[in-house]
Formats: structure tokens, sequence, C-alpha cells
């Protein structure tokens, strides 16, 4: 058996001032601090640690888990100011109007004969049980326990709407008499229960789940803590309850003096308990509970080979503490569980061994159910665990492995891989994906990878952000298209858009660009490249913008976060040159908005400079960049001043623009061309009035001498 050295695995439980405290709020890109994103173990989470422990759960999935199950939950009338029990509610909605006021009427009465005159016209399952009830509340368990047994001893086709009630109910009033006869019927009660209940007996108050809490509860009063934990963990799987509890048993036993605490940690449920607690809670306890987690983790160390048995959780800790060489003693013990690859992954990227690092990883990736691995869950909230599913919060687990997986083939230099893991990793970690796709894979490599891809599901237009549902797919088609449309290849880009409004835009952009190249006259040209100038201002975010840096289109261009930055030494060379060459031509954000300027100042320069044209153009260019880039609005503003004309509106000059009058402006054109004629002949006027004379006479000569001859 392998000795640790005590020193050793307490220099690991000490509250290292360094201590990083990790969890769900994870950073919005992995890849921006991949030092970071490798060194650090996120700290696991306690509803999913303790399945483990869970005794034989029953599956209530068809009655509690679906959206179609009808259940109820205590809950608040605001109208009314008061709190609405899951009894009342479903006493009130699951039955007749006339029967809902009779049961109403019955919990009213002053004694339980006054109650069973009331409810006479009522089955009799609901009559019998509903005078339990009072009499329950009037503290008489004996004919409470009688009228229950009243509705369990019914036909059982006369009892399935308070089949499930009566059960609990009644190993609820057996408890009150206190007896070990009791409790051992109330404990079969309970398991009845929850068998029916997973055969599929209706039960909407979710009364087979708190019948498991209620068993725990039996059982740790009995001394029974193995069974206790078991039956709270199997409670959990279906209601916080179950977790709440266990976390209560957690900090019950830590609270406990040494010896009596050294007795119960010799029990493996409450040793395995206990190191689940420490590992998922260690962050907290450091700050709030400092002494009595030190002093835990001394007490747990006394135990004979505790650290074998949940070597995987010590190690983690002892990760989360930087106490490496206590990891690395553990790691052959480890279990075959994601936590126990996923810290070996770690640990091999501190050796400096990425090709083993991927391997575990992988395994790591294996672990979980092939279910899980394929259902397309949401992303959990960190303030939403509370109501998050089992499921859920294994596939948030899930995701961030094959995140970092991506993130470490990235660094390898397999690109298609690392973006092919990151799309597995769903919507959450989308900013590494787009960071791969549109800055890292050239274009033909992005076209190729995308074809593998299709979207096979739109949602509605509304939701098509990246804090909706959007599917990854329909978010990479359009970013693939934005980069096809920033190259020119304006045809190809309209295939990948699956927005149809954004196919006919960027159908109207390759029109204006290619009528600008096309044009025959200067004129047709400007005023193609105006409404192509247009286009990129008003919808160049969806056109043309970058999903990340400079633009941040998944944002919606609200909100610019920490920018990646290219130079970055831990990056490969390879991926240094990859993210220049498709970097902005352009490097301030919005970057479409100074494309947008050039093209208007483009205009400008092909429409006469004494035109309204020329005004108007230069002034869309002014007012496009006044607020972000005054620096280059002020250079076109001083443009028109030294070059154009005076206009009405020239106080405005890039605030408010006029459109551009081309029409105006060719004829401009031709009158700019017959003044330029008349000065350029003007020296030479009377020379060519002499000529213009001397022709006339010419003229008039050879028409006498042709009459003469006729």
């Amino acid at each position: 058996m392998l000795k640790f050295n005590k020193a050793l695995l307490l220099s690991c439980m000490t509250l290292a001032g360094s201590a990083v405290a990790c969890g769900p709020d994870f950073p919005m890109m992995l890849s921006s601090d991949r030092a970071q994103t490798f060194a650090v173990l996120p700290e696991p989470l306690f509803l999913v640690e303790v399945q483990a422990l869970a005794a034989t759960v029953p599956d209530f999935s068809a009655l509690i888990a679906k959206p179609q199950a009808v259940v109820f939950e205590d809950s608040y009338d605001y109208q009314n100011d008061r709190w609405v029990s899951a009894t009342e509610q479903a006493e009130q909605q699951l039955l007749s109007q006339e029967q809902a006021k009779l049961v109403q009427q019955m919990r009213q009465s002053a004694t339980v004969q006054q109650a069973l005159s009331v409810g006479e016209a009522l089955p009799a399952e609901l009559r019998f049980y509903t005078a339990a009830a009072v009499s329950f509340a009037q503290h008489d368990y004996q004919q409470a326990i009688e009228l229950f047994r009243q509705v369990l001893a019914l036909p059982l086709e006369q009892q399935q709407q308070r089949r499930s009630w009566a059960l609990y109910s009644l190993g609820r009033a057996l408890l009150k008499q206190n007896t070990q006869t009791q409790t051992s019927e109330v404990s079969a009660l309970y398991s009845q229960l929850q068998q029916e209940v997973a055969a599929g007996l209706a039960d909407p108050l979710q009364l087979a789940v708190a019948s498991l809490g209620e068993q725990a509860k039996l059982a740790k009063q009995q001394g029974d803590w193995a069974a206790a934990i078991g039956l709270y963990a199997a409670q959990s799987r279906w209601s916080e309850s179950g977790r709440a509890s266990l976390l209560l048993l957690s900090k019950e036993l830590a609270a406990m003096p040494d010896p009596q605490l050294i007795a119960l940690v010799q029990t493996p449920a409450v040793a395995a308990l206990l190191s689940r607690y420490l590992m998922t809670q260690f962050s907290a306890l450091s700050y709030l509970e400092p002494e009595q987690l030190q002093r835990l983790l001394v007490v747990l160390n006394q135990v004979p080979d505790i650290q074998l048995k949940n070597a995987t959780q010590f190690a983690t800790v002892a990760y989360q503490q930087g106490q490496f060489d206590l990891v690395k003693q553990l790691l052959p013990h480890l279990d075959q569980s994601p936590q126990a690859w996923w810290l070996q992954a770690k640990m091999a990227l501190k050796a400096g061994d990425t090709a083993k690092a991927a391997e575990f990883y992988a395994k790591a990736s294996k672990s979980f159910a092939p279910a899980l691995t394929q259902a397309e869950l949401p992303a959990v909230q960190q303030d939403d665990y509370s109501k998050a599913s089992i499921e859920e919060l294994q596939a948030q687990q899930y995701c961030r492995i094959q995140a970092e997986h991506g993130i470490l083939e990235l660094s390898r230099g397999d690109y298609l891989q690392a973006i092919t893991l990151l799309i597995a990793a769903g919507p959450e970690y989308w900013q590494d994906t787009a960071y791969i796709a549109e800055r890292v894979l050239t274009l033909d490599e992005l076209t190729t990878f995308v074809a593998l891809h299709p979207v096979t599901a739109v949602p509605e237009k509304s939701e098509w952000h990246y804090f909706g549902d959007t599917p990854t797919e329909v978010l990479l088609h359009h970013l693939t298209a934005r980069r096809l449309m920033r190259s020119g290849e304006y045809q190809q880009a309209q295939a990948y858009f699956i927005d149809p409004e954004l196919k006919q835009l960027a159908k109207r952009y390759q029109q204006h660009a290619e009528n600008a190249a096309g044009s025959w006259t200067d004129h047709a040209k400007a005023e193609a490249l105006f409404e192509q100038a247009k286009l990129a201002r008003a919808h160049g975010l969806e056109l043309l913008g970058f999903e990340l840096a400079p633009d941040y289109q998944v944002f919606y261009g609200q909100f610019e976060p920490y920018e990646f930055e290219a130079k970055t030494p831990a990056l490969a060379a390879a991926e240094i040159q990859r993210v220049k060459s498709s970097a902005s031509t352009y490097s301030n954000r919005f970057h479409y908005r100074q494309l947008a300027a050039e093209l208007s100042a483009e205009a400008a320069q092909l429409v006469p400079h004494n035109s309204q044209a020329f005004a108007a153009t230069l002034c869309h260019s002014t007012k496009w960049l006044l607020i972000r880039q005054p620096e280059l609005a002020q250079g076109y503003y001083q443009q028109y001043l030294q070059q154009g004309p005076y206009v009405s509106w020239g106080a405005e000059f890039g605030q408010t623009c006029p459109e551009p009058d081309f029409v105006a402006a060719k004829q401009r054109h031709y009158h700019n061309l017959e003044l330029q004629l008349r000065k350029m002949l003007r020296p030479f006027k009377w020379l060519l009035l002499t000529l213009l004379l001397a022709g006339v006479g010419v003229m008039g000569w050879f028409g006498i001498k042709r009459l003469k001859r006729a």
C-alpha cells in the first residue's frame, strides 16, 4: 500500500494565498489566455459529483422531468399577496369546479364528522382523503391513519387521484406515533410509492421524490449514515432538496468533534461525501470557514487509506492548491471518471507532453454517456444550478473538456481538428470557434470545413444572436459569408447567408460593385460607388463585419471585450502568420465605416469638383467617420473646403448630408467642358472671327459663281 507523506498532504490542504477560485464563470475566450486555460482545473459541481453516491435511483422522468408532466410546486400569488401550496393548486386545477369547491369546504370544516358530511357527494377517495387531511391538521393522527387506510382499501381503479397522496400521508401520520414497527412500515410505504410512481402512478405533488428524503431522514435517525447519504443522493437526481440535504449533512459532519468525526469517516460513504464536499466547495470554504476546513483536512488525513479510496477528489484539491508532487503520487490510484482524465490531461500539459494531454482529453470526453455527448443541451448560467438537470450540468463539463481539447489542438497546429472540437463544444465557446474560422483557417479551408456542417435547423430570426438559441452552424455560415464578402467573392458569399434579407443585400452590394468596375463613364461609376458605400455603412456589420475584432459582430457591435492579440509570444509562428494574413485592412473598430467613407470619397473624385455631388459625397464620408475617426473626417472636410463649391447646407457639413445629385453632376460636367473650351479659345477670338468671316466670304463667292454658271 502506498504511504503518503503526512506533511505533504497537509501542505496541500493548507490555505495557500495563491489559491484560484475556479468554477463555471469561465473567461469569454479560452484561446485568449491559453496558459491560464491549460493551468486552471475548474472546480467540479457538487450536484454532479454526489450522483456517484446514490442508491438505486427510481426513474421518475416520465412524470416529473418531462415538459408535459402535470406537477405542482408551492408558489406565491402576488395578486392576493399569499403563498399558494402545491396541494391547493392541485385540488383547484385537477378537479371539476364543483368538486374543488366541496374539497375546499371540507378543509374548512371544524370537525372530521362535519367534513365527511360536507363531502358526501364526492367520490370516496376524495372524501376519505380530505377528511384524513382535516384530522391530520387537528393532530388526531390515529383517525387520520384510519381514513388514509380507507383510501388505500378502495378498489385500485377508485383511488388513482389520491393514491400517491395517501401512501405518502399515511407514512407521515404513522411517523407521528413514533414506534419502531411503524417506522418499518413507513419505509415500506415510501418504497411502494416510489415503485408505483415509477410505473406510471400520477404524482402531481412529486411525493415520490419527497419520500426519498423522508427515508433518508429515517435512516440518519437510526444512525445509518451510508443509507441516508445514498437516499439523499438519489433524491438529488430529481430535486434540489436532495442536494441541499447533502450539503447540510456535510456541514454537520464538518462541525462534529474530532473523535466523533473520525469514527464516522471510517464509513466509506461518509468519507466519499466529505471528499466530494471538499473538492467542490474548497474555494468557498477557504474564504468563509478556513479554520474549520483546516481541522477537517487534518482529521481526514488521520484515516488510513482514505486518500487512496478517494484519490480523484484528493488529487483535484491538491492540483487546485498547486501541490503537484502529491498529485503525481495519487495519479496511479485515480478512477476513470471524466474528472480523473481531465486532471491527468492538466498534469501532462504541465509536463509539456501535449500528445499525452490530447489523449487524456479524448478519454475524458469518451467517459461521458453516449446519450449525453450527442445531446444538444442549453448552457447553464452560474445562478441557475438549482434549476438545472444533472444532464445539463454534465453537458457543461463535457463541453468545457471538448473546448479545452480544441484549444490544445489549436496550439499544436491541427487547426481543423481544433475547430471540429470547438464546434462540438457548442455555442458557449463560439468565440473561440469564430477565432479559428475567421483568423486561422485559410478561406479555402474554411469553406471546405463549412460544407461538412450544413444548416439543418433554422430558428426564428429574432433568436439569431450569440446569446440566443442560434445553432452554431448558422453562426458559422454567416461568418463564412462575411469573410467571402470582404474578399470580394460576392457571388459565393450569397450561398452562405441563411437570412434571405442578407442574401438580397449581398446581391445588391455585388451589383453596385460590378457596376462600378464595369462602368464606361465616370458619373455612372461614381453613382455605383456611392450606392455601394451606403450599403457598406448601413449594413456593413451584417455583410462585412468581423465576428470578433475589430467589429465584434458577435455582440451586434454593442460591446467590445478584451481584444485577442496575435502577437502573444505563446502562439506558434505559423498561427501568427495566419492571423496576420487574415487581418482587416483597417485596424479601427467598425472597419466597414472607413471602407464606406473611402468608396464615397472615390466617387467624389469622379464628379466635377464644383458640383453638389462632390460636396455631398465628401459630406457623407465626413459624417460616417466624424465620431470614431475625427482625424480622417477632418481630412475629407478640408478636401471639400479646398476643392468644393459653396452649398447652402455647408454649415452642417458632416452632420446633415443630402443625397448626391448625379444627374446635375453630369450636366455640370458638360457645362464645365463648354467653359473650358471657351477659356481655351478666348485668346484667339479675333483670329477665329477673321477666319470665320473669310470662310463665309469664300462660301459666298462659290455660291455666286455657281449661280452664274446656271
